[in-house]
């Protein structure tokens, strides 16, 4: 079978699991289900372009959504135990191991029940999958909950993939396709974004700014913040491996403005110092701040 007829396959019979999820197990040959996994990888990627991000945006519009804690404050070793092996391990025989029938099930329930029951499961286990994920955000407005689809719409479409990876092969394939997709896009695709940022660089008369962005931590990495600010005036501000929002909290109250943005390097300097609201400026003029 040609790659792009198989790739259409592998949508439909996806499709067709998550209109109508059945409990049958299909035995494919070992290249066949990492060929399998890969398609359901870049089903989802796209996915995450027509409808994910579109979401993401329309949801922007209506709510600012903060996350309860950053990735990037860990080191990547602790991330990658993290992202890598510890949540997909947790996640998979949480929410994904009971979603096959097996000897211990045939003790309570009938198969023929099971069948029948089966597709709720499914549902009832990708939904608690993504309400689960509302506790990476701090916020606890009527709006948040109303939007709470549109902002855990992402593990919504991934929790219909792995369950749909979990029955078609089995859990440990599910467990490698989540510790696959965490790695990829919580380590690489950070990494990837950020090595070919450069850094944000502006001399002036009256001041001199530089930033550079870290996707994550390493071993060793030194955390620091040193300001000299009077007079609501910043003359210097040298800060190491600093998460931005930190920085803003510091300079202008906690949650005063809101941002994604992980780990900084800045070096500033102003002789005369410029106002607080002039420096939040600058920082507006590279990054995403509200």
């Amino acid at each position: 079978m040609n790659y792009f007829p198989r790739l259409k396959n592998d949508a439909a019979g996806l499709w067709h699991f998550v209109k109508k999820p059945d409990d049958i197990q299909v035995h494919r040959s070992s290249k066949d289900k990492f060929l399998l996994i890969f398609n359901l990888l870049i089903i989802e990627i796209f996915l995450h372009f027509i409808i994910v991000f579109p979401c993401n945006y329309l949801m922007e519009n209506f709510i600012t959504v903060q996350e309860a804690y950053s990735l990037s404050s860990l080191t990547l070793p602790a991330l990658f135990l993290l992202a890598v092996v510890t949540a997909p391990l947790l996640e998979e025989f949480l929410f994904r191991y009971s979603l096959r029938y097996h000897r211990l099930f045939s003790r309570f329930i009938s198969r023929e029940k099971w069948n029948k029951l089966f597709p709720y499961l499914v549902y009832v286990s990708a939904v608690a999958f993504g309400l689960v994920h509302l506790d990476n955000y701090v916020n606890d407005s009527w709006k948040f909950y109303a939007l709470s689809p549109l902002i855990i719409i992402s593990q919504l479409s991934g929790g219909f993939i792995l369950s749909y990876i979990r029955v078609r092969l089995n859990i440990l394939y599910s467990l490698q396709y989540h510790a696959l997709w965490n790695l990829l896009f919580a380590i690489v695709v950070p990494f990837m974004i950020l090595f070919f940022t450069p850094s944000f660089t502006n001399h002036t008369s009256r001041y001199s700014i530089r930033i550079e962005q870290k996707a994550f931590l390493l071993p060793g990495d030194a955390i620091s913040l040193e300001a000299n600010i009077q007079d609501d005036k910043v003359y210097s501000l040298k800060a190491d491996n600093y998460q931005l929002q930190y920085l803003l909290d510091y300079l202008y109250g906690t949650n005063q403005h809101i941002t994604d943005e992980g780990l900084v390097k800045i070096r500033f300097t102003s002789e005369k110092g410029i106002s607080k609201e002039e420096f939040l400026e600058i920082l507006k003029s590279n990054y995403k701040i509200k």
